[in-house]
């Protein structure tokens, strides 16, 4: 959701360089992307003695796109200017001594508006667009093995137990999907085994035989299978704001998550927020969000407080024909246009 930065930066000061600090291991969110120069990854848990070294005051500009202390030290260590997004409260202070310049962090928009409002104080313009890299090999690799006619990619895995939807929703909505529709369902797979035990759940609550991905894809080659899908459905997880930022029609099944702040972003949109209702169903370009329009939806929590049998109670009213419906709806809307 920061690659914006990347995009406006390199879009109107093409020599610039723009390289990103993150953990080790989700360096490839930013793989293959054609606006990032380098990826550095710094290990969990760790002061990282030698990153500090290698970084201090090696670039003209540092940004921190949230309020951590670990990314406002780390960017102040790295800018001879550095600016950062901070929680405007009394114990902030001494991150205010260590930024050139700081803004508000304001969940009560959308991240993508947010982040970007750092650029304002480099003058250079904002563009709102999500970008995930990937390629020509990553095409042919999946031209390759999701070969048989259009396909719907389905998306069920997070690692919040409170995002889960049932595995025989899925099923059902795979199922719906293929006999209304008349196209494949592929599922995706992940190396976790608690996920490979819930996609065999689905496929034994599925009516009709689904399909799912013959072996792991990297993030771009699951870019690339998204962006050749005829409509991707997922859950509050990174998949989805890569269907999202790919330009294909994207039906997110969202709880508790604040969407007016954590909705997959429809590129190019010029709202603050363009999911501020925060609840029920909400179509913005390429994508649709589908949430119960309960009072106290959304609740940005991880335990359900209604519930007396210990499930996210409006996850768990969610029907597959709800789902579905804005699947078929929105689908012939993208393809009308």
């Amino acid at each position: 959701m920061t690659t914006p930065l990347a995009y406006s930066i390199k879009t109107h000061q093409p020599g610039a360089r723009v390289d990103y600090l993150v953990f080790a291991g989700t360096e490839g969110i930013l793989a293959k992307n054609p606006y990032v120069d380098r990826v550095i990854g710094m290990p969990r848990g760790s002061r990282s003695p030698g990153v500090i070294a290698s970084l201090w005051n090696r670039y003209d500009v540092a940004l921190s796109t949230n309020p951590s202390d670990r990314m406002t030290l780390f960017g102040s260590i790295a800018g001879k200017r550095s600016y950062g997004l901070l929680q405007d409260v009394p114990a902030e202070w001494w991150k205010k001594l260590l930024l050139t310049g700081w803004l508000r962090y304001d969940d009560s928009n959308h991240v993508v508006p947010g982040v970007l409002s750092l650029l304002d104080s480099l003058g250079i313009p904002k563009l709102p667009r999500v970008v995930m890299g990937f390629d020509a090999d990553d095409e042919s690799f999946v031209s390759a093995r999701l070969a048989g006619g259009p396909y719907v990619v389905l998306h069920p895995y997070s690692r919040g137990a409170c995002k889960f939807w049932d595995a025989e929703k899925w099923g059902a909505l795979a199922g719906l999907i293929h006999d209304r529709l008349g196209l494949r369902t592929l599922f995706t797979v992940t190396p976790d085994p608690a996920d490979r035990a819930f996609l065999e759940r689905i496929a034994e609550a599925a009516p009709t035989r689904i399909e799912w991905f013959s072996e792991l894809f990297s993030l771009n080659q699951l870019a690339a299978a998204i962006k050749g899908s005829t409509a991707y459905v997922g859950i509050d997880t990174a998949a989805t704001h890569i269907a999202a930022a790919v330009g294909t029609p994207t039906v997110a099944v969202f709880g508790p998550t604040l969407t007016r702040y954590w909705a997959p972003w429809p590129n190019d949109c010029r709202e603050r927020s363009p999911f501020s209702t925060g609840k029920g169903v909400q179509r913005v370009g390429n994508v649709t969000v589908v949430q119960k329009p309960w009072e106290c939806v959304p609740c940005n929590r991880e335990s359900c407080a209604i519930s007396q049998r210990g499930k996210m109670e409006c996850l768990e009213e969610t029907t597959p024909e709800e789902v579905f419906r804005e699947v078929k709806d929105h689908v012939g809307q993208h393809h009308r246009k």
